[in-house]
């Protein structure tokens, strides 16, 4: 009797674990780093390769509109939808 609770307790308790460890990998995935940011007016752009390297794109300036990247210089502006 003792012998049949023990396995299944331990059977539930590696169950639990398991689920713990797999959600706990699907929190911790990074995100992947946007291509285009706005940081204080400033049009930055993310440098290729891996990481989160990023550099000023000059003569542009950008601001966020309901959550459009909205991108301007002295002539145009361009609407870019984030969430796409």
């Amino acid at each position: 009797m003792v012998k049949t609770v023990l396995k299944h307790l331990v059977a539930l308790t590696m169950l639990f674990l398991v689920f713990g460890i797999v959600v706990q990998h699907l929190v911790s995935q990074p995100e992947d780093p946007k291509k285009l940011v706005c940081n204080e007016g400033k049009l930055l752009s993310q440098v290729t390769g891996q990481g989160s390297v990023y550099t000023r794109v000059n003569g542009l300036s950008c601001e966020y509109e309901k959550g459009i990247l909205i991108i301007s210089d002295n002539k145009s502006r361009v609407a870019i939808n984030e969430y796409q």
